[in-house]
């Protein structure tokens, strides 16, 4: 070993915390210097996937204030937030920055009615493909997150695929449950399989406490920031915030994350569980009603959903068309290619990246919709006015 190498078991001294891993997806080289879930974090920082978080919507559709948070922003929140928890507990850090990092991975554009939209396309799809149904039942961000870090994302000018850590895995399909009744949270069964995991149903709680604590965190990084976001945009007033949010939690999305942190600290401190005191409990729960009703269903919020559902829709029926017209892309040249730049991304995206991952029991509707589901809000939009909008000829 380097002697610039430092052991786990040396940094992270807490009863609970994960020492080693229990192997990679695939085989990967040792490092020198750094340890495996540091090198996860890298890896998953470096790839195209995680750069185009910046572009997809956390609640509004492609803002142009640029102080409203996009994807990337909490991601950065929860794994900063997640590693700072690690740190007191004496857990491993860096896992549990991994987690954080790549826990949205696998999110669509247009935020969770982006996911919603999909899963309407799949709900289309499975009633007359059994095979597509075998890969996918229905469209969960965070079962997609998996195969996006195992098979479609990709690290500059390397074969698709991060090969990350089971445990960083297994903390991506099992971070989300919107378990509004409890937060307490325990670590799952470290023996299951996560390939064959459909549903978000079946993923379990995280197998570490690293990944509850990012499990947990994620709803405190998102509540608070959102409410900032629509005081932003003149969706909400600052006065009609529930006065025990401002008075017990804090004024800002800042004191509202440490609050929840320290809670989490005191209340997890030597135990074999993730959890904060039941007062924050209830107020966390409090404060994602009120957003449910003042912010995500907002007139704002909604304003282009039924738009952005139909240019979605429309995308899938002709990236598919032009997928089974070309045979993916054999019986057409690359310099035969349509004046669209979606088809030539496309192409690339079928023929050239993901040739070794697209095999013959791959269904056409699966490639489609991994596709569309890596695209920013942006790339949609542009997508959607170079095939259905009128252009000039001359």
């Amino acid at each position: 070993m380097s002697d610039f190498r430092r052991l786990e078991k040396e940094l992270f001294i807490g009863r609970g915390a994960t020492i080693g891993t229990k192997g990679r997806y695939g085989e990967l080289e040792p490092d020198d210097i750094r340890l495996d879930f540091q090198r996860d974090v890298h890896r998953i920082i470096y790839s195209q996937a995680f750069r185009r978080l910046r572009h997809k919507a956390q609640v509004f559709h492609f803002p142009r204030n640029d102080h409203v948070t996009t994807r990337m922003g909490h991601v950065l929140f929860v794994a900063f937030a997640a590693r700072t928890i690690a740190r007191s507990l004496r857990l491993n850090e860096d896992l549990a920055e991994a987690v954080g990092l790549a826990h949205d991975i696998g999110h669509a554009p247009f935020g969770h009615q982006g996911e919603i939209f999909l899963t309407g396309i799949v709900e289309e799809i499975i009633k007359d493909n059994s095979n597509f149904k075998k890969n996918m039942p229905v469209f969960h961000h965070e079962v997609h997150g998996l195969r996006v870090v195992d098979k479609l994302a990709k690290l500059d000018r390397e074969i698709p695929g991060l090969n990350l850590t089971w445990e960083v895995r297994d903390g991506i399909i099992s971070h989300c449950g919107e378990d509004f009744g409890t937060c307490k949270i325990e670590p799952g069964d470290k023996n299951k399989n996560l390939e064959a995991i459909r549903r978000r149903e079946e993923a379990g709680n995280p197998a570490t406490l690293e990944g509850c604590i990012v499990r947990l965190i994620d709803k405190v990084a998102y509540c608070g920031k959102d409410i900032e976001d629509a005081i932003e945009v003149n969706i909400i007033k600052k006065s009609e915030i529930p006065p025990g949010i401002d008075k017990e939690l804090g004024s800002n999305n800042g004191q509202i994350i440490g609050t929840f942190v320290k809670d989490m600290i005191k209340n997890s401190y030597k135990r074999d569980y993730i959890s904060i005191s039941q007062e924050r409990c209830d107020l966390l729960h409090n404060m994602i009603k009120f957003n449910n009703k003042h912010i995500y269903h907002s007139e704002k919020a909604e304003k282009y959903a039924q738009q952005a559902e139909q240019d979605i829709k429309l995308l899938f029926d002709k990236l598919l068309e032009k997928l089974q017209t070309t045979r993916r892309f054999e019986s057409c040249d690359e310099d035969e290619q349509d004046e669209y730049n979606v088809y030539k991304v496309f192409r690339r995206f079928v023929y050239e990246d993901m040739k070794s991952i697209y095999d013959d029991s791959v269904p056409d509707e699966l490639i489609v919709l991994d596709f569309i589901a890596g695209m920013t809000d942006g790339f949609v939009l542009r997508s959607f006015k170079e095939l259905f909008i009128p252009q000039a000829t001359v």
